[in-house]
Formats: structure tokens, sequence, C-alpha cells
């Protein structure tokens, strides 16, 4: 009968696919929000929300990793990919509250098309970091923590087509103002997407 000898320290990655979980849902309620056309005050609390259920899952983490010797991964790297995958969460929150306190009314195409590529990539992190507990997945891993850079890499070229539309001399400064703050913010949502992946990838370099 096998057993395994460090199985307390592997609820590190119960506690990863936690912060994966938030992470998604948060990105999927954002969407659901664009798509009705506006963000109301309860929008704001339910995003909250998760993101304290995902702080303190991190918390978790940072206290475990204090008290535990023996890890499954070097300890900075524990360290830095539950620091990313919060920041993925607080970003969420912080675009979120941007439209609100914009008053973001309509449907914009490109920023929905921006949504979808944050959606993949967070959807592409979770399965890199499911893929973490065994090394035989270490090869899908480093597909779809290539995939998010991908998606990063589009983020920009929206990002950039977005803005130069609004500046081509059709809309107010203050509807100037507001979308260029939200593309940019959307895209260091995007940004740190790519620094979860790129902690993932340094991983996969170590354990190699």
């Amino acid at each position: 009968m096998g057993f395994s000898l460090l199985p307390k320290e592997y609820e590190f990655f119960d506690m990863f696919d936690k912060l994966t979980a938030y992470s998604i849902s948060a990105s999927k309620y954002l969407q659901e929000i664009v798509g009705r056309g506006c963000v109301q005050d309860d929008d704001v609390i339910k995003i909250k929300e998760i993101e304290v259920a995902a702080d303190k899952v991190t918390y978790e983490i940072f206290d475990k990793l204090n008290k535990t010797f023996i890890t499954p991964l070097d300890r900075e790297d524990i360290h830095s990919l539950a620091h990313e995958l919060d920041s993925v969460i607080d970003m969420i929150l912080k675009l979120t509250n941007l439209m609100k306190i914009y008053s973001i009314n309509g449907i914009d195409e490109k920023f929905v098309e921006v949504l979808k590529l944050i959606d993949n990539a967070i959807f592409s992190i979770s399965k890199a970091v499911k893929g973490l507990r065994n090394n035989k997945s270490y090869q899908t891993v480093k597909e779809h923590y290539i995939e998010v850079d991908r998606l990063e890499s589009l983020g920009d070229k929206l990002r950039n087509e977005a803005i130069a539309e609004l500046f081509s001399g059709k809309y107010e400064a203050t509807y100037i103002m507001k979308w260029k703050d939200i593309f940019q913010t959307a895209e260091k949502l995007l940004d740190h997407c790519d620094d979860v992946a790129k902690v993932i990838e340094t991983i996969i370099v170590k354990q190699a």
C-alpha cells in the first residue's frame, strides 16, 4: 500500500486551486456585469467578497509556509505564486470599482474582447496550476503558460487599438479619460496574469 511522505505539505496545491477558483469566479462575474452594461453597488460588493475570501487563502498559504519545514516547491516560488494569484483578483476588483466610479453604461465591443482574453488567461492559469502537482503534466503546464503569454500580447494590441480609437476625434474629453483608464487597468490585469505564468515557468524550470 503506497503512501505519501509529505501529505500535509501538498496542501499548498489545494490552496492554489482555491485561489484560481476565486479568480475564475471573479472574472466570470465581471463578464456578467459588462454584459448587463452597467455596474451596481451590489456588483462591487460581490467582487469584494470574492477578493476577501482569496486574501484569506493567501494568508493561509503564507502562514503555512512559515510553519512548514519541507515544501513541495521552492519556498520563494510558493510565496510568489500565491502573491501573483491574489494580485489577479485584486485587479479584477480595481477594474470593477473603476467602472462603478466612472458610471460606465453600455457595452464597448473591444472591452468585451479584452475581458474574454482575461477570462481565457485565468482559465489557462488554473489548468497550469493544477498541473504543478505532477511532473508528468509539465509539458501541458508549459503549453498553458505559453498561452497566457500569447493572450497578454493580444491584449496589448487590443489596448493600443482601443486607445487609438478614443483619440480619433469622435469622443469628448471625459469619455476619453474614463475609457483610457479602464483599458489600461484591464491591460495591467492581463499583465498580472502573465506574471503568474512567469512564476509557473520558473517553477517548471527548477523542477525539471
